[in-house]
């Protein structure tokens, strides 16, 4: 089969590679749609894992249904948690599969094989049949969705809050879709790029979009706001970004540290503590894969707004080269191998 392999820094080519056999357990699956992540850039741009398919976030067709013969058939169309829990470390034991100390040994697309290629074997517990609502192209939001619905749900956002969000990339984007679900009555988002910064905008689930890079972004900020926020969803992971949050939230308010650093990041402590800022982290998901499911089912959670381009195989180096720019709008690019 063909796939997407990472060859070296910035480096990806296009190669055959031994399609997966169906073992009578895990369900084959012929992928049609597969996001391109952030976390995928970072692999990118470091190069380390030569010969990894990447790819977490991603739907198809079954093409057998394994130890599923019984709830599926050829054909039907699926999605996959892209997760790997051991099932035997004291998390998993307790029921936090999230948690598994094991998890990262054979992540798919970090450590394992992933969607970047025609067809992916997966295990059958972390399979889920689309509802007819959702489309193929449209479930490869599910992923990132369950992340940032993670966030918002551990936020305790309520009904008249203030809500700050830093970053216009699909996490931003989907955390202040999620915030104005919870009932947020208003939103801000900061983004140093004023394309993707107009596209946030043109979305509609921001009242208003501030330039990252501006000098007077707290003072501005906080008239906006009234006198500050009561939650502040960094989905940035860089110091200027969630100092800028510190100094714009209430007194008592919350910071939820979304974004990912692999550097230290210097934050004002002062200001934190002189603001009794309660800082929160998340990661992952766990149930929220399903709920978001159920959201767009329903039509509350409308998917397909995110999806900035499609391509095929031969057109990943170009998204990533684009994705990585900072010179455009796009947020979410979809393969279609």
């Amino acid at each position: 089969m063909r796939a997407v392999c990472l060859d070296g820094p910035k480096q990806l080519v296009v190669k055959e590679v031994d399609m997966p056999k169906a073992d009578g357990e895990k369900v084959l699956v012929k992928v049609s749609d597969v996001g391109i992540c952030g976390s995928d850039i970072h692999l990118w741009e470091q190069g380390q894992r030569i010969g990894l398919i990447m790819g977490h976030e991603f739907a198809g067709t079954v093409v057998d249904a394994g130890a599923l013969k019984d709830s599926l058939k050829v054909g039907d169309r699926v999605t996959v948690l892209p997760l790997n829990p051991c099932g035997e470390c004291e998390p998993c034991k307790k029921g936090n599969s999230k948690g598994c100390l094991n998890a990262l040994a054979a992540s798919p697309g970090i450590t394992a094989p992933g969607a970047y290629a025609e067809y992916y074997l997966a295990r059958p517990d972390m399979v889920r049949k689309l509802p007819d609502n959702i489309s193929e192209e449209e479930a490869t939001l599910i992923e990132p969705a369950a992340v940032a619905l993670r966030a918002i749900r551990m936020s305790g956002i309520k009904p008249g809050d203030k809500v700050l969000v830093a970053g216009g990339g699909v996490i931003g984007l989907l955390s202040a879709a999620f915030a104005r679900i919870a009932g947020a009555s208003y939103i801000a988002l900061t983004e140093a790029n004023p394309l993707r910064g107009a596209n946030a905008k043109e979305m509609g689930d921001v009242d208003q979009v501030f330039d990252a890079t501006d000098e007077q972004l707290v003072a501005k900020l906080m008239q906006a706001s009234g006198g500050g926020f009561d939650q502040c969803i960094d989905c940035v992971g860089i110091a200027p970004a969630i100092n800028a949050g510190i100094m714009a939230l209430k007194k008592g308010g919350k910071m939820m540290l979304l974004g990912i650093n692999y550097s230290p990041v210097p934050i004002s402590g002062l200001m934190a503590v002189l603001k009794e800022i309660e800082f929160k982290g998340s990661i992952g998901y766990d149930q929220e894969f399903d709920m978001v499911m159920d959201l767009m089912n329903k039509g509350i959670l409308k998917a397909a707004r995110f999806i900035s381009d499609t391509i095929d195989l031969e057109g990943v180096q170009g998204a990533f080269e684009k994705l990585s720019s900072g010179q455009y709008p796009d947020v979410k690019i979809v393969i279609k191998p």
